[in-house]
């Protein structure tokens, strides 16, 4: 059985709730459409079949093997039915708006390039990887950087006035009460006999000298960083650790607290009491995310009406994998 796009009047066969392009997480219940997994030769997956086409262009099982591969970073043979018809449909929505962006002209600058891959986290891409997107203007990464630079032009006029603003920050004053916070630093060791010599050695020190001591002898991941962890509210922290660093006092060093990762000595750097953020200082991050709501709206509604006025279709019965449709 295929699925087509449909005809006026008719709601939508591939689901009738969206799920947003770049999200894995499931948009609803799900239910068999049909045939188990094409076969090819021997019993394996047939992944050579066309499973998706949006105008003219068809794109195989292989090709949703790679976009999984290059969206969560794994192998769809460690993926189960209902996680690969999510991404499925992920992939047909991200094809659809594929066909958008390639009908515009949309198009990337190597400067556009370059952000891209400045904006990543760091360890994402290898040097070899940097060098070939900026040499290349095809290819399933360069197509993945024109969607959203298309999304994003979707949204590109959108404003938040000031009001909207304020109506949000007086409508959730709970988000904008802070409880006491503490910053704090620690030293990881993996014994007790290293834990409690390192102790005997900071206890009394100042704060360089703690930190001189973690950059030297901690194992744990903010050792390059002087041992900083950061800033926590209660029930942030694993309960050992945050009955050892809420009692204690500026400058204060704890006895060492042994927990499943080794053995510990924190130092609390900084008490912050409770306070009310103001609407100055919260202001631009309501904005923020007033704007990514308005955004993905945006991008939801133009997705759906791609759906509508595109001629595509899904091939279900051609995929590796039994695909579970949305329900209706």
């Amino acid at each position: 059985m295929n699925w087509r796009k449909p005809g006026p009047g008719r709601a939508l066969s591939a689901g009738a709730v969206l799920c947003l392009s770049l999200s894995v997480a499931a948009c609803g219940s799900r239910k068999p459409a049909g045939k188990s997994s094409a076969a090819g030769p021997g019993g394996e997956p047939d992944e050579g079949r066309v499973v998706l086409r949006v105008g003219a262009v068809t794109y195989s099982g292989s090709d949703f093997s790679r976009y999984v591969r290059e969206t969560i970073g794994g192998s769809v043979r460690e993926l189960d039915a209902v996680a690969l018809s999510n991404l499925f449909d992920q992939f047909a929505d991200d094809m659809i708006l594929l066909q958008a962006a390639n009908e515009e002209g949309v198009a990337l600058t190597a400067e556009e390039k370059k952000a891209y891959l400045e904006e990543s986290e760091p360890g994402t891409w290898t040097e070899e990887e940097k060098a070939s997107l900026l040499a290349s203007d095809s290819g399933p990464r360069i197509d993945k950087i024109r969607i959203q630079k298309y999304i994003q032009g979707l949204s590109r006029d959108i404003g938040v006035p000031d009001d909207e603003v304020r109506a949000y920050y007086e409508g959730h004053p709970d988000e904008f009460s802070l409880p006491e916070r503490v910053q704090v630093s620690q030293i990881l060791v993996p014994t007790e006999p290293e834990a409690v010599e390192v102790w005997e050695k900071v206890r009394f020190s100042d704060e360089e000298g703690f930190r001189m001591t973690a950059r030297a002898q901690s194992v744990g991941p903010e050792a390059a960083a002087g041992g900083e962890m950061g800033i926590f509210q209660k029930g942030q922290l694993p309960l050992e650790m945050e009955a050892a660093v809420f009692g204690m006092q500026e400058g204060e060093v704890s006895p060492v607290v042994e927990s499943s990762y080794g053995f510990h000595i924190f130092r609390l750097d900084r008490k912050f009491p409770p306070e009310h953020v103001s609407l100055e200082n919260a202001g631009p991050s309501i904005r923020q995310k007033i704007r990514a709501r308005k955004s993905e709206a945006a991008a939801a509604r133009r997705l759906e009406e791609l759906k509508k006025s595109l001629d595509w279709e899904i091939l279900p019965d051609n995929l590796f994998f039994p695909y579970q449709r949305e329900e209706q």
